[in-house]
């Protein structure tokens, strides 16, 4: 995204230190009359986004939904992920495979919470940043997990909750290869990380 040219007004916008609402009110009327049209369009939403350190309360819905309808709703197939969509979306909010922007990730559980199916590489993707929040304190999620602790907190089965229902929906009770070894790794079965189990 750092090539990414942003037109007036957006460019404006992105150049505040604080979103308001005003803000939103202006990115509907003019530069997102129509809502997302393309990935261009989410790109520089989320030039936006990145670029301001400071937000209105409104903001996180505002993109929270905008982001998802475009995603979810306007992408085929309309209503489901499939791989070429999870790997954009991956690739927009995530540098060397780890999310560090909460709402970002609150995004990426957005989408997987709406969504009629999703493919695996969504679901290992969200659990694998489970993983290095509680056995790396790396990402978004050591930051908004509440707790500091090695091993699954409420927190963390919250999440992998919300991950199990969008498999549920998508493949029934079949969980691919990748799924179960990420689960391990994560120690969703013994409640702790897979190279600490030996000690339980």
């Amino acid at each position: 995204m750092s090539e990414l040219r942003l037109s007036y007004p957006a460019c404006a916008i992105a150049g505040k230190t604080r979103l308001a609402a005003e803000d939103i009110g202006i990115l509907r009327e003019h530069v997102f009359a129509r809502a997302l049209t393309s990935s261009q369009d989410a790109m520089v939403l989320l030039a936006i986004n990145s670029s301001c350190s400071e937000k209105c309360p409104e903001w996180h819905h505002y993109f929270l939904e905008t982001m998802t309808d475009f995603i979810v709703h306007d992408q085929d197939p309309q209503g489901a992920m499939d791989e070429r969509n999870a790997d954009w979306l991956i690739a927009m909010i995530s540098t060397q495979g780890v999310i560090n922007s909460p709402i970002e990730l609150d995004l990426l559980f957005h989408v997987i919470d709406i969504s009629s199916r999703i493919p695996d590489s969504l679901s290992v993707f969200a659990l694998e940043q489970v993983r290095l929040a509680i056995t790396d304190e790396v990402g978004a999620w050591a930051g908004m997990r509440g707790s500091r602790q090695h091993g699954l907190q409420a927190s963390d089965v919250m999440r992998i909750g919300r991950v199990m229902s969008a498999i549920a929906r998508s493949r029934g009770n079949h969980l691919t290869a990748r799924e179960r070894h990420m689960l391990d790794q994560i120690g969703v079965l013994t409640g702790l990380p897979a190279h600490d189990a030996t000690v339980a």
